[in-house]
């Protein structure tokens, strides 16, 4: 008996020294797969449930943006002559052909600002009428013109999509022929742009 267990011993002795290294990378290759496994563990964002009465549902989503709210700028109003910036077109009243870096709204009504701004301007001119300019986020500014002289806002004031800025009338002489009439401008970063591109306009009506 004492014979055969020290053969074991030394068996198991000398199975030890040929395969030392291999036991060794096992042992390194276990302590890391655990140090990573623990890592991603303790990692993971917390996801807090939230209860609402038997249902467990995950907790909305706070960075849903939302672009700004954009109201036309007259309701029930008929589009009359349209924004023209390449090619000339003639205005009825001072019987000359000019571009039009505007649309028309044609018709008897209140006028809205078309989004949450700052009023930069109330003017009574010649030529134009009554004015109003709103500036916007994104570099758009807004302009009113052949507003009549009941204007609602003042320069400074701040002003939420589809409030009320005034009323359209024949307040703009160079449109005079025209009627009771908004004419709307919209500028990007100082430029023209096309209102349609921003507004929900139907010729037709």
């Amino acid at each position: 008996m004492k014979t055969y267990q020290s053969g074991t011993k030394e068996t198991k002795k000398n199975f030890f020294k040929r395969h030392k290294y291999a036991i060794a990378l096992i042992v390194s290759v276990l302590v890391v797969a655990t140090v990573i496994v623990l890592s991603v563990v303790f990692t993971l964002p917390e996801k807090v449930p939230v209860s609402n009465g038997d249902v467990v549902v995950d907790p909305p989503n706070s960075d849903v943006v939302t672009g700004p709210v954009i109201t036309n700028p007259m309701k029930n109003a008929t589009v009359g002559m349209e924004y023209y910036d390449d090619k000339l077109v003639k205005w009825e009243t001072l019987d000359l052909w000019q571009w039009h870096p505007a649309v028309d709204f044609v018709g008897s009504g209140d006028v809205y600002a078309i989004m949450d701004g700052k009023v930069l301007d109330v003017e009574k001119t010649t030529i134009d009428g009554n004015v109003v300019t709103i500036e916007h986020a994104d570099g758009y500014v807004s302009i009113y013109k052949s507003l009549g002289s009941d204007i609602a806002v003042k320069k400074g004031d701040t002003v939420k999509s589809g409030d009320k800025i005034g009323t359209s009338s024949t307040s703009m002489m160079s449109e005079l022929n025209t009627g009771d009439h908004m004419h709307f401008e919209l500028k990007q970063n100082g430029k023209y742009v096309n209102p349609s591109a921003l507004l929900d306009i139907d010729s037709d009506k």
